[in-house]
């Protein structure tokens, strides 16, 4: 007979502590949705750490990196993107306050100039996002030289004060504070009673006035002198307390004008810039026109300076006869052609003197189109022959009004466009004062040139230059002023009795 097997009580307690099948797999599906919800959690942080972190590194990039970025650099001073952003504004500033300033010489041109404010501020408020404006990188380069340049080569600085002193010159009487307006009061004063004043009598000693004799024959009338023009009185340069003072009061008013102007055209407007713009940026400005006034002074001082006597501008007219010669014609057939025309033009040189008004014949006898109803006006030349369009008059007319004087008729004259009568109307010579400006700006302009080239200056990202053409020595010449033109094309009279079609119809054409 077989013995059952005695088991152990240890696992009969283990078996009796095995979990039913149905409490097995309800366990097994409560550590799923635990192990979910767990990637759920742990899926969700990492999407909100991410998240964030992406979010500190575009912070970062634009209010650290991006600023921090080199924009352009003079020797050891470097410009940044944000400091570059803090520019577009303050020249948004400059631009508003010379739209205001331009408004306060009349009405009819002022909305015309209060109209570019809102555009102007528009272009402030993507200060942050706009590309690189170059030229303005370049206005800040240079305002860094000449910074640099002053103070090393002759130790000039410029005072708040001096700077102030700039700026009122300018803006002080358009934005000048309102002053009160006192209200005189009339002050009581004694009434005098009239009383009965002896005449004087005449003494023994007394001489009797003796009458005047009335000269015989006409009067003398006396001609009127010329009533001389009104000229500003330039105001007093204010102290530089002073002007510090008024600085600050003019620059609030420009300011509340800015703001004043965006309200009246738009109540709901946005204002981009604030007075701090307003005041960095006309700083900037008149810092560098203080700078500039220095070291021209510096570089053509007034008690060495020897004006010229040669003219600054040359006023002509002329009258044309045109000797037109084809371009393969020979030098002989050239000479004839001129000298065809040659006793016409000793005739009528005889008859311009004789005239009362050059310009009245110019526009009967001129054969150049171009200036004879203008009374044969030619474009104003220096001594040189050029204008101030940058064109050249002929040589020959330069050379022949050289020694003219004023209104004298000279001629004939020949040139590649024939032959000319010329009157010099008026020779004008800069003075002392104009001389001076012009030299020193000219001067201050080379000065500019030497320091960019010998300053280490640079652009980031790298900017190549434009490369300029070697010199060759000689100048190109100037192109010469045209002379002669084609006469207005006329409408030939129709023959009677056809119809004249009318303008701007077209006619067709009948080939026989």
């Amino acid at each position: 007979m077989a013995r059952n097997p005695q088991k152990n009580p240890n696992q009969r307690q283990q078996q009796g502590a095995r979990p039913a099948p149905t409490a097995r797999r309800h366990l097994r599906r409560s550590e799923i949705e635990r192990r979910r919800q767990r990637m759920i959690v742990i899926g969700t942080s990492v999407i909100v750490a991410l998240t964030l972190v992406a979010l500190t590194a575009g912070l970062v990039y634009e209010q650290v990196w991006l600023p921090g970025r080199p924009v352009a650099q003079v020797n050891d001073v470097v410009l940044t993107r944000g400091e570059y952003t803090a520019e577009v504004r303050h020249e948004a500033a400059r631009m508003i306050a010379q739209s205001l300033y331009l408004a306060t010489f009349g009405a009819q041109f002022a909305q015309q100039f209060l109209d570019q404010i809102p555009q102007i501020d528009a272009q402030a408020a993507t200060a942050r996002t706009a590309a690189i404006d170059d030229s303005l990188v370049q206005q800040w380069v240079d305002l860094q030289l000449i910074r640099q340049g002053a103070q090393n080569r002759y130790g000039i600085q410029v005072s708040d004060g001096e700077i102030a002193q700039e700026f009122v010159g300018l803006f002080g009487p358009g934005f000048a504070p309102p002053t009160n307006v006192l209200t005189p009061t009339a002050l009581l004063l004694p009434t005098v009673l009239p009383s009965d004043t002896p005449l004087p009598t005449a003494g023994p000693g007394t001489p009797s006035p003796t009458p005047t004799p009335t000269p015989s024959g006409p009067t003398a009338t006396a001609t009127p002198s010329p009533t001389p023009e009104p000229t500003l009185t330039p105001s007093p340069t204010p102290l530089a307390d002073e002007a510090v003072t008024r600085q600050q009061e003019a620059l609030q008013r420009l300011y509340d004008e800015y703001v004043n102007e965006m309200r009246r055209i738009d109540p709901q407007s946005r204002i981009h810039l604030t007075a701090d713009d307003f005041r960095v940026g006309l700083y900037s400005q008149f810092l560098r026109q203080a700078l500039t006034r220095k070291v021209q002074e510096q570089l053509v001082p007034d008690a060495g300076f020897t004006p010229s006597s040669d003219p600054s501008s040359i006023e002509t007219r002329h009258i044309l006869l045109k000797v037109t010669v084809p371009v393969t014609a020979t030098d002989e057939a050239r000479e004839q052609a001129f000298a065809a025309r040659r006793a016409e033009a000793e005739a009528l040189l005889a008859e311009a003197r004789a005239a009362a008004d050059f310009a009245e014949l110019a526009r009967e006898r001129s054969e150049d189109y171009n200036s004879k109803e203008a009374g044969g006006t030619l474009p104003a030349f220096d001594k040189d022959g050029k204008t101030q369009s940058g064109t050249q008059i002929d040589p020959a007319i330069v050379a022949a009004v050289a020694t003219a004087a004023e209104n004298e008729i000279v001629g004939p004259i020949r040139t590649s466009f024939g032959w000319h009568i010329v009157q010099l109307v008026r020779r004008t010579i800069d003075t002392r004062e104009v001389q001076l400006s012009k030299a020193r700006t000219e001067a201050f302009d080379r000065w500019l040139d030497e320091q960019r080239a010998a300053a280490r200056v640079q652009r980031f990202p790298t900017v190549e230059p434009t490369p300029s053409p070697l010199p060759t020595g000689t100048a190109a010449p100037l192109p010469t002023v045209p002379l002669g033109g084609d006469p207005s094309p006329t409408i030939p009279p129709a023959p009677t009795g056809t119809p004249v079609p009318a303008t701007g119809t077209p006619t067709a054409t009948t080939t026989p």
